[in-house]
């Protein structure tokens, strides 16, 4: 279909799979990090000679963003696949967009920021997991923000489908 017969509700659609698909991608080639810091070296088959150089981050850290990847990825395609159906208004149809686009990638900053952060970008200041850096600070200010873009977005899809069971 021509991009210009698209309805705004079919191109949110797309916008959401295309950066849904992008984030998850990510999410699995983050997978790659874990690997290595498993194994504390670079190490890819066929590649039978593992190079030893710092692995950054953490073990804990690269799970969390191999798996949190995935899961925002899927959340994304998720509430595309909603967004026809559920029928919200332009409006809303805007804010669940540009919100889910906006934590999908917002996530995967803070989770690969938290990552190689002091204190797992948690706050911006220093915490009992430790000192406050330029990482840390950045990731918590980026992720803290998508929260009420997330909440909002899945409650207006919440109140779509709600609107769709009335009857009629």
């Amino acid at each position: 279909m021509s991009p210009a017969l698209l309805t705004p509700a079919e191109r949110g659609r797309l916008i959401l799979l295309m950066h849904g698909a992008a984030i998850g991608v990510i999410g699995l080639v983050s997978g790659f990090g874990l690997v290595f810091s498993i194994l504390d070296a670079w190490h890819v088959w066929p590649l039978t000679l593992p190079i030893h150089l710092p692995v950054p981050g953490s073990e804990h850290g690269w799970r969390v963003a191999h798996v949190a990847g995935v899961l925002n990825g899927m959340l994304m395609m998720l509430g595309g696949l909603a967004l026809v159906p559920t029928a919200p208004g332009p409006s809303a149809q805007r804010w669940i967009v540009g919100g889910l686009v906006w934590t999908g990638w917002g996530n995967t900053v803070f989770f690969h920021l938290a990552n190689v952060s002091s204190n797992r970008a948690l706050s911006a200041g220093s915490t009992r997991l430790g000192e406050a850096d330029a990482a840390g600070m950045l990731g918590y200010l980026i992720g803290a923000s998508t929260i009420p873009f997330t909440i909002v977005a899945l409650a207006l899809l919440g109140l779509a489908a709600a609107r769709q069971l009335r009857p009629r």
